[in-house]
C-alpha cells in the first residue's frame, strides 16, 4: 500500500467488518485472563496487530476492544499495551499521528500504552506467553520474496497456479510457520484471529470470482505494455511489476490447520468464509478506482528507473490512461475477494 492508505482502506475495513464475532471472541480472552489471573505478568493485557499500516483500520478495532477491558475493570485497574507490527518500511509516523489523535483509543485512558515493531509477520514478533490477543486482517497474503517472478504478458498478480520451483510446499509450510509463532506469542487463553486470501474449489460456486483478481490486474498490465510499445517504459519495468500477494488453495490452508491443532496447543473456534466485490465498499468510481491505485502504486513506481521526475510523470500518465480505460469499461476493472476468517484458542 502506498501513502494514500488511510485514505481508500474502505475495502480493507469492510473484510474486518465481515469478520462480526471479534467481540464475541475478545470476550473469551477477557475471560481466560481474569482465570489466569494468579499467574505470574498478568496483570497487563496485551493486543498484537499484525499488519498495522497507517493505522486507521487498526484503530477501529481496537477501540470497542478497549471498552470491553474498561467495562470490567476499574479505571486504571489494568494497563493495556498494544503493539502495531508491519514492515520496517512501514510509515510509523502516520500510524502514531493516527494513535494520538484526540479521538484515537489512546485518549480512552491514561494505562493505556503503545508500541510499534517494525518485523514481518514470518518471524516471532513478541517474547513467549507474552499476548492475550492478536489479530491481522488483509495482511497474511504479502509474500515479498516472491517479487522474483517476472512476466510481460500476464498479469500485475501471480498466476494461480505459479509455485516457484523448490518452493512448491512454500505455501502451506508457510502459513503452518506463521501459526507456529502466534502460538508462542499467545498466552494460554489467548486467540488469534485473522483472514486469508483463498481459491474457492474447482466447480466451485464462487470458483470464477475468487481468481477475477487476476484478470482484472491482467486488464491493468495491459496499459503498462501499451505504454513500453511506445517506448514511454521499457519492457523490463513491465516484467517487474508484479504484486506478489498469494491465494491459499483449500490444501495448502487445511494442511497448516490440521498440522497446528494436531501438534501444537490451539484449537480452532471459528471458521467462515466471505466472497465480496471490491468495489462494493466504495461509494463512487472515483474512490474506487484510487483504492486500486493504492494497492498497486507502490509496485508499479518501484520497478520505474531513473529520478522522481520520470517515475512520478510515467505514474501520472499511468493514471490518466487507466481512467479513462475504466469508463470506457469499468466492469474490466471489478474483481471479487475470497476470505477465510479463521481464529486459534491457545489451550495449553
Amino acid at each position: 500500500m502506498d501513502n494514500n492508505y488511510n485514505k481508500y482502506c474502505s475495502s480493507q475495513l469492510k473484510i474486518i467488518s465481515d469478520f462480526d464475532k471479534i467481540q464475541d471472541l475478545f470476550e473469551i480472552v477477557l475471560k481466560n485472563h481474569i482465570n489466569n489471573q494468579d499467574k505470574k505478568d498478568n496483570n497487563n493485557i496485551r493486543i498484537l496487530d499484525i499488519g498495522c499500516s497507517h493505522g486507521k483500520n487498526s484503530i477501529i478495532v481496537l477501540e470497542p476492544l478497549i471498552e470491553q477491558i474498561r467495562n470490567k475493570w476499574n479505571p486504571n485497574e489494568k494497563v493495556i499495551e498494544i503493539f502495531h507490527s508491519d514492515l520496517p518500511v512501514n510509515d510509523f509516523s502516520k500510524l502514531f499521528n493516527q494513535v494520538y489523535n484526540l479521538n484515537s483509543y489512546s485518549n480512552k485512558s491514561n494505562n493505556i500504552f503503545t508500541y510499534g515493531i517494525g518485523n514481518g509477520y514470518e518471524n516471532q514478533l513478541i517474547p513467549n506467553n507474552s499476548i492475550d490477543f492478536i489479530f491481522s486482517f488483509s495482511t497474511l497474503h504479502w509474500v515479498p520474496f516472491l517479487n522474483e517472478y517476472k512476466s510481460f504478458e500476464g498479469s500485475l498478480l501471480l498466476p494461480f497456479s505459479y509455485r516457484l520451483a523448490g518452493f512448491e510446499n512454500y505455501y502451506k509450510e508457510r502459513l503452518l510457520n506463521v501459526l507456529n509463532h502466534r502460538y508462542n506469542e499467545l498466552k494460554v487463553g489467548g486467540i488469534f484471529s485473522f483472514n486469508i486470501f483463498i481459491l474457492e474449489d474447482k466447480g466451485s460456486e464462487n470458483e470464477e470470482k475468487s481468481k477475477s483478481m487476476y484478470y482484472s490486474l491482467k486488464n491493468i498490465k495491459e496499459i503498462l505494455r501499451e505504454m513500453s510499445y511506445e517506448s514511454i517504459l521499457s519492457r523490463d519495468e513491465v516484467e517487474n511489476m508484479i504484486v506478489s500477494a498469494i491465494f491459499l488453495t483449500r490444501d495448502e490452508y487445511q494442511y497448516a490447520i490440521d498440522k497446528s491443532t494436531n501438534n501444537t496447543g490451539l484449537k480452532l473456534i471459528y471458521e467462515n468464509r466471505i466472497t465480496r466485490n471490491w468495489s462494493d465498499s466504495y461509494h463512487d468510481d472515483e474512490s474506487y478506482i484510487g483504492s486500486i491505485i493504492a494497492f498497486i502504486g507502490n509496485i508499479i513506481k518501484n520497478a520505474i528507473n531513473g529520478d522522481k521526475n520520470r517515475v512520478d510523470s510515467i505514474f501520472n500518465n499511468f493514471e490518466q490512461r487507466f481512467h479513462l480505460k475504466y469508463k470506457l469499461n469499468p466492469n474490466d476493472f471489478q474483481f471479487h475477494l475470497c476470505s477465510l476468517y479463521l481464529s486459534f484458542l491457545k489451550e495449553n
